[in-house]
């Protein structure tokens, strides 16, 4: 793993302070942080930058990250979100390890392997934020009630 550096082509992203214990993983377009060593529920919260203008284009990834999510069994929920013309995230939860990382590399996951396209759009590689999820509220979504 390299260690990332501030440029205009490489810079951080705007968004959450990864924990300072563990290593940013730089990948083309993106990097990852946080811990992938814990047990229990997981999720991941990435942040997207657009450049100016591009914003069209971060919500059309967005989309075809979600219709690889739909293939995926362990990946839900799945929230693709628009904070400003070019501030995007997406909010995804898992129900383990074994399920976030079979999502790295399924139909997903793998839109971030498109290194080019996130270069051309993105102001910033992308910021992937590992996180647990030690509790929260299951039973509904979207003001409807799930049923198990």
């Amino acid at each position: 793993m390299a260690e990332i550096t501030t440029s205009p082509q490489m810079g951080t992203s705007p968004g959450p302070n990864p924990p300072n214990d563990t290593a940013l993983e730089v990948h083309p377009g993106w990097v990852r942080s946080g811990r992938d060593n814990t047990p229990g529920p997981k999720a991941y919260y990435i942040n997207l930058e657009a450049k100016p203008g591009h914003g069209d284009k971060v919500e059309q990834f967005l989309r075809d990250i979600l219709a690889g999510v739909e293939q995926e069994p362990g990946t839900g929920p799945w929230f693709g979100l628009r904070f400003s013309d070019t501030t995007f995230g997406i909010f995804e939860a898992f129900p383990d390890t074994a399920a976030r990382n079979a999502h790295d590399v399924g139909p997903g996951g793998r839109n971030f392997l498109r290194a080019a396209e996130l270069e051309e759009m993105l102001a910033y590689p992308a910021h992937l934020f590992r996180l647990d999820v030690p509790f929260g509220k299951f039973s509904v979504m979207l003001g409807k009630r799930i049923n198990p």
